[in-house]
C-alpha cells in the first residue's frame, strides 16, 4: 500500500513542481495571481469618487458594477467574490455603492444593510478600530453621523515617537487618514480642535514618510484598500494636492480590466517564499530553477532601516525591496533560502538571520511588526513565533539557544485551554496549531503535555473526509465549514512532525484528500484563509496554498521511507 502511496504522491509533486515552473518568470519570481476583493473595489471607488470624480467617473461606475454584479444572494459581501459574507466588507461595500451611486443602488444597500442588522449591527464588532472603520464610511454614504464618537487623539503624533509607536503599529497611516476624516464629519471644539490643527503638519509629514518607503510612489503598504482610506483622508482633510494626486495615480494604475481592485499588489514575495520552500521540501533543492527563485528572494532583502517601526536594514516585506518589514514574511524568506545550505550566501542569510533574532519580544515571540506592541493585531503571535522558532532552527541555532528556548517557553505558556492555537494572519485555529507541533518537535518538547494536547486536539478538528478546515471552535463537529488545501497540508505536516506515523490511517486519509483535490493542471484551488483585517475579511492566495501543498506532500513522503519516529520527527 505505501509504495503505491508513495508512486501516487512522487507523481503528484512532479506535476505540481513543473505546473509552477512552467509559470516562473525570468527573474527567478512567481507572479501571484489572486482574485480582486470587494474591500479594495469598495475603497477605491469612494477615494476616486472623492478626489478625482471627472477623471476617473468611468472607472468609478465600473468598479460599483463590478461590486453589485458579486454580491451574495443573503445581501451581503466577503472578503473575495463567493467568499460568505461578513460584516465589514458588507457594510464598506453598502456604504460605497450609496455614495457613488445613490440611485441605482438603492436595492442593493436595503439588502446589505438588513443583513448587517441581523448580524448585531456595527456595534457587534470588537475591534474598537473597525468599529470605528465602519461608522465612518456610513457617514460618508449620509447613513450615520459620527457626532458624539470618540475622538482620534491626532496630538498623539506630537509626542516622541518611541512613546506612541508600539500603540499604533501598522494603523499609523490609517489613523491619520479616520483623524482627518473624522475632523472634516465631526469637528472637535476648543482645545481639541486646537490640537488637531497643530498635529495636522506632523500627521501628513507622517504619511509622506510611509509613502517615501514604499516600492510605488502613492502607495500605502501596496494595498489599495489602504491607500484608498488615505486618499479619502487626504481628500476631506484638505491636504496639499500633490499627495492627493498620488493616491489618484496609484489607484487607477491598479484597476484590472473588469472594473475590480486587488487589496494588497504585490503578494509576489510571500507567496514566492511559501513555494520556494514546498518545492526545497519536495525534492527541489538544487534545481537550477530553485536556484534562481532564491536568488530573487535573496534580492528583495531590504537594504534600508524602516524608521517608523524603529527596523533595520535587513529584513523582508510582502511588497518586495522596500515597504513594511515584518517578521513573517522575513521568516518564510528566510526558511525559503535555508535548505540550499552552504550552497546558500552566507552574508545576505547571517543579515537576515540577524533581523529577525533582533524582533523577537521581551516575552519571547514574534508579533508582525513592531516588538513588544501593544496593538492587538500586531501582539505576540503563536504562529509566527513556531514560524520563526523553525527558520533559526533550520539556520543552525542549536535548541539550548536562550532566544530559541524563551520562544518555546511562550508557546507552551500560551496555549488555548482546548489545546489548539490561534494566528493572526490565517484564519482558525488549524494553522497555528499544526506549525506549533513542527515548533515543539524541532525544540525537542514534543513530549510535554502542552505538545501532546495541541496534537491530540488537532486530530479532534480533522473532518470526516479527511481533511482539515479551520477549526474556529476547537471542537469536533462544530465547524461547519469544508476542508481546504491549506489547513489539511499544514494538520499533516504538523502531525508528522508530532511523530504520528505515516501508515497512520488519519495522516494516510489527509493524504489520499490531498491528492484526489489536485487539479488536472498539476495545482490546488485556493481558500479564503488569509486574513486582510482580523476575523473579519478573507482572501486568497494561491501560491501559499500550492507551497504548502507541496510542503505537506514532501514531508510525507520523506516520512513513508523514513525508518523510525526520530527520523519523521526531525521534518
Amino acid at each position: 500500500m505505501c509504495s503505491d502511496v508513495d508512486s501516487r504522491v512522487e507523481a503528484s509533486t512532479a506535476r505540481a513542481a513543473e505546473a509552477l515552473f512552467a509559470t516562473q518568470r525570468p527573474e527567478g519570481f512567481w507572479p501571484n495571481r489572486r482574485p480582486t476583493a470587494v474591500l479594495g473595489t469598495a475603497g477605491a471607488i469612494v477615494a476616486l469618487h472623492f478626489a478625482d470624480p471627472e477623471h476617473s467617473r468611468d472607472l468609478v461606475e465600473r468598479g460599483g458594477a463590478w461590486l453589485a454584479s458579486v454580491q451574495n444572494s443573503d445581501g451581503g459581501w466577503g472578503g473575495v467574490p463567493g467568499a460568505a459574507s461578513q460584516l465589514v466588507p458588507t457594510v464598506v461595500t453598502a456604504s460605497a455603492l450609496r455614495t457613488v451611486a445613490p440611485g441605482v443602488s438603492e436595492e442593493a444597500v436595503r439588502r446589505a444593510l438588513e443583513l448587517v442588522e441581523s448580524l448585531g449591527g456595527v456595534e457587534s464588532l470588537t475591534d474598537p478600530g473597525m468599529v470605528h472603520m465602519a461608522r465612518t464610511f456610513l457617514a460618508l454614504a449620509g447613513l450615520r453621523d459620527l457626532r458624539g464618537s470618540r475622538r482620534i487623539p491626532l496630538e498623539l503624533l506630537l509626542l516622541p515617537r518611541r512613546l506612541w509607536r508600539r500603540r499604533l503599529s501598522f494603523r499609523a497611516a490609517p489613523f491619520v487618514a479616520m483623524a482627518l476624516i473624522q475632523a472634516h464629519h465631526a469637528p472637535s471644539r476648543g482645545l481639541g480642535r486646537l490640537l488637531h490643527r497643530l498635529a495636522r503638519p506632523a500627521a501628513l509629514r507622517l504619511l509622506r514618510e510611509v509613502e517615501q518607503g514604499e516600492n510605488d510612489r502613492g502607495g500605502y503598504g501596496g494595498d489599495n484598500w489602504l491607500t484608498a482610506v488615505v486618499c479619502i483622508g487626504l481628500c476631506l482633510g484638505k491636504a496639499p494636492r500633490a499627495m492627493i494626486a498620488d493616491t489618484v495615480d496609484y489607484l487607477r494604475s491598479n484597476v484590472q480590466p473588469d472594473g475590480s481592485w486587488h487589496i494588497m499588489q504585490g503578494l509576489d514575495l510571500i507567496g514566492g517564499s511559501y513555494v520556494a520552500r514546498g518545492l526545497a521540501d519536495a525534492g527541489y533543492t538544487e534545481d537550477p530553477r530553485l536556484v534562481r527563485a532564491r536568488q530573487w528572494l535573496r534580492g528583495c532583502r531590504q537594504d534600508q532601516a524602516f524608521p517608523l517601526y524603529d527596523a533595520p536594514p535587513g529584513g523582508w516585506g510582502w511588497e518586495g525591496p522596500r515597504g513594511w518589514p515584518n517578521f513573517l514574511d522575513s521568516a518564510n524568506v528566510l526558511a525559503a533560502l535555508t535548505p540550499a545550505g552552504d550552497t546558500e550566501p552566507a552574508e545576505p542569510l547571517r543579515r537576515g538571520l540577524e533581523w529577525l533574532t533582533s524582533r523577537q519580544d521581551a516575552r519571547g515571540s514574534w508579533g508582525t511588526f513592531v516588538p513588544d506592541t501593544t496593538l492587538a493585531n500586531d501582539g505576540p503571535c503563536p504562529y509566527t513565533t513556531a514560524q520563526c522558532v523553525e527558520t533559526l532552527l533550520d539556520s543552525g541555532l542549536p535548541r539550548t539557544d536562550a532566544r530559541i528556548v524563551k520562544a518555546l517557553d511562550w508557546l507552551l505558556t500560551c496555549q488555548r485551554p482546548d489545546g489548539t492555537y490561534e494566528a493572526l494572519w490565517y484564519r482558525g485555529l488549524t494553522a497555528a496549531t499544526a506549525l506549533a507541533l513542527v515548533a515543539f518537535a524541532r525544540g525537542g518538547v514534543a513530549g510535554r503535555p502542552e505538545a501532546r494536547r495541541a496534537r491530540d486536539a488537532l486530530l479532534d478538528l480533522q473532518l470526516a473526509d479527511g481533511s482539515w478546515g479551520p477549526g474556529e471552535t476547537g471542537t469536533r463537529g462544530d465547524d461547519p465549514s469544508r476542508g481546504t488545501v491549506e489547513e489539511t497540508a499544514w494538520a499533516l505536516r504538523g502531525l508528522l512532525a508530532a511523530g504520528l506515523p505515516a501508515e497512520d490511517d488519519r495522516l494516510r486519509r489527509a493524504a489520499e484528500w490531498l491528492l484526489s483535490r489536485q487539479r488536472d493542471d498539476g495545482l490546488w484551488q485556493p481558500s479564503p484563509v488569509c486574513l486582510h483585517i482580523r476575523r473579519l475579511a478573507y482572501y486568497v492566495d494561491g501560491l501559499i496554498g500550492n507551497g504548502l501543498a507541496l510542503k505537506a506532500l514532501g514531508a510525507y513522503r520523506t516520512a513513508l521511507t523514513a525508518g523510525s519516529p526520530a527520523q519523521r520527527e526531525a521534518l
